[in-house]
């Protein structure tokens, strides 16, 4: 890391969804190298996934060809100060306005913002990609007024569903702006600002990683 950062002491909080092989939408599938003849015995395992299995971050080359892969992400980016929006009370497909984003929370700069729709119930299920989004005009104002550091949400993106362009994939890669995607236990948290943990495995043309999220709420 570029600086000092100190963890602060308090509740820790897990955001990552546990991954079931076999059950999930974007495959994740387990099977072993060796057995284990009695009760004791090394073995290990091969592991198949899609990269945006579970709890993930998505790096730049996830949507540009020029992007930067999960190990260019500075680790400062996903570690550090977080805030938390609620907007648990937005519908399917219901904008989420830059005014809205403003009036949520004090957003500071290079905060990390969290994203709550409630939408962590949903996950492996049909519903799972139903979900409200972000106004090109927020995320932009997001990324150039108050230089976050990532975006993460508890739903599967920040798009409308069906539409051929993507502006906020652009604005946010093209930024180098990381993405987490598929939260859980937003809804767990007592305090709107925490401290945000989740690293992506640094693999050299990788464009996203399945990730350990965790947040810690500073004690008072």
């Amino acid at each position: 890391m570029h600086s000092s950062v100190t963890i602060p002491a308090g509740r820790i909080v897990d955001l990552t969804h546990v991954l079931q092989p076999y059950k999930e939408q974007y495959t994740l599938e387990v099977s072993r190298r060796n057995e284990r003849h009695g009760p004791e015995g090394d073995i290990m395992s091969t592991v198949y996934f899609w990269s945006h299995v579970g709890t993930h971050v998505e790096a730049p080359l996830h949507f540009l060809a020029d992007g930067g892969d999960t190990a260019s992400i500075a680790l400062e980016r996903l570690f550090g100060p977080a805030i938390v929006l609620d907007f648990r009370h937005k519908e399917v497909n219901e904008a989420i306005s830059l005014d809205e984003i403003r009036a949520a929370g004090d957003i500071e700069v290079g905060d990390r913002v969290l994203i709550m729709t409630g939408r962590h119930t949903q996950y492996r299920t049909p519903a799972s990609h139903d979900r409200p989004y972000i106004t090109e005009e927020a995320v932009r104002w997001l990324v150039e007024d108050r230089r976050i550091n990532c975006l993460g949400a508890d739903s599967s993106g920040f798009e409308v569903r069906g539409v051929n362009d993507y502006p906020n994939h652009r604005i946010l890669n093209q930024a180098g702006v990381p993405v987490i995607e598929c939260l859980t236990n937003l809804v767990e948290l007592r305090s709107q600002r925490i401290f945000l943990i989740a690293l992506p495995i640094p693999v050299v043309n990788l464009d996203a990683s399945p990730v350990r999220a965790i947040a810690i709420e500073p004690e008072a």
